[in-house]
């Protein structure tokens, strides 16, 4: 296999940061094709990437013989169905996080998160996983399980300090928060299965998750696994304060989700995991990990880093310049990130995927993490209903 052939379902947010990183590895990488829900923000995509073929819908891309990864950029609530066509047609499978969720597909109720059950919807997610997992091993394709956090150069580092003090984990902390998507699908359950727990938790309970693994591996030559769940969510942007004041920074409106999460990790050698997710921090995006070992401490701070520091008196001084993600505004000091996309690991990502499926081997961030995140945050969803730790299945 000269270079591997790549075709992305989605023409969003997420693809555009896929095709940043397809462009620093294009000596291994081809993207031949693109679709999405609208044929012309495919076109438009196609256009501006320099892609060569736009598809129809994914069941005539997934179908191609001219490709050999789909990549699913797609909104959470479309993943299933596309993992699904691209294993019957024998395609390997780039899957963004999270993996699935529960989005009242079986139920006519349009407040999904509030009229659901979270122990109703934690047994849907479980049978959805089974399926694909099912699905995926019949098939004999690769699943690479896009969670970028686990390839960002600081928690690669990180690793290999918990390799060189042979030093148990006894408590792994991480947060993933900012001031609140925007986009209308991420207000409603039914399109985005879960509020800040589920959109930016999934990312450090994968990190978190992946560091456990790591660390039985070493010691044991198997995974340390997830074996209890405690978590409550809250909505803070609805409080009666908050509510009164005329203007907000962070984003509001959030209609069955929550925007604020704490989760606590029982895991099976007695060491715990806490993991922060919020839509109500200023300030940028954070993305942060600290590694309590019985010898030492690891912090890893992804998101603001203080690698470059800037100072601005007014928002127009840096003008269409990228400063930081989520920044509500360029004036006054920024943290400005020479290449935000290595420092969280998309272009790393990306490489492994594709070298997994030109060499025939395992990717490090695999089917395995995707399933156990998931299993992990709607049993998160489920103890804060019920108010008590959760066992997992």
């Amino acid at each position: 296999m000269d270079k591997v052939r790549v075709g992305l379902v989605g023409a969003g947010f997420i693809a555009r940061i896929h095709m940043a990183a397809y462009r620093e590895i294009s000596p291994y990488v081809e993207v031949v094709g693109v679709c999405s829900g609208r044929r012309e923000n495919a076109e438009r995509f196609s256009k501006e990437f320099g892609i060569p073929k736009v598809f129809g819908d994914f069941e005539e891309l997934c179908a191609s013989s001219d490709i050999d990864i789909v990549d699913v950029c797609t909104p959470t609530n479309l993943h299933d169905e596309v993992i699904l066509c691209a294993a019957k047609n024998k395609k390997h499978v780039i899957c963004e996080k999270p993996l699935t969720g529960y989005f009242g597909e079986d139920t006519d109720k349009e407040l999904v998160g509030i009229e659901v059950p979270k122990s109703f919807m934690y047994k849907k997610v479980l049978e959805k996983i089974e399926r694909i997992e099912r699905t995926v091993k019949e098939s004999g394709i690769k699943f690479m399980y896009g969670e970028n956090l686990v390839y960002a150069p600081s928690i690669e580092k990180m690793k290999r300090m918990i390799y060189i003090s042979s030093s148990p984990i006894l408590e792994i902390r991480a947060e993933c928060s900012h001031s609140g998507s925007h986009a209308s699908y991420a207000k409603k359950w039914k399109t985005s299965g879960g509020g800040s727990l589920m959109r930016l938790g999934s990312h450090p309970v994968a990190v978190v998750l992946h560091l456990k693994h790591y660390e039985g591996l070493l010691r044991d030559g198997k995974p340390i696994r997830a074996k209890a769940v405690w978590s409550e969510v809250a909505n803070l942007t609805k409080t009666e304060k908050f509510l009164k004041e005329e203007k907000h920074y962070v984003a509001t409106s959030w209609e069955d989700v929550e925007d604020w999460s704490i989760l606590v990790i029982d895991f099976e050698d007695g060491t715990k995991g806490i993991i922060f997710s919020n839509d109500v921090s200023l300030g940028g995006l954070k993305n942060w990990v600290q590694v309590n070992l019985s010898s030492g401490m690891i912090y890893a701070n992804i998101n603001p880093n203080n690698m470059m520091v800037a100072y601005a008196p007014e928002e127009t001084v840096w003008k269409d310049e990228y400063v930081a993600e989520k920044i509500e505004t360029k004036a006054g000091w920024n943290f400005p990130s020479p290449d935000d996309f290595w420092t969280r690991g998309f272009p790393q990502e990306l490489k492994d995927f594709v070298l997994a499926v030109k060499e025939n081997k395992e990717p490090v961030s695999n089917f395995d993490l995707a399933k156990e995140t998931a299993k992990v945050l709607y049993a998160g969803y489920y103890s804060s209903e019920e108010g008590r730790k959760i066992e997992l299945m």
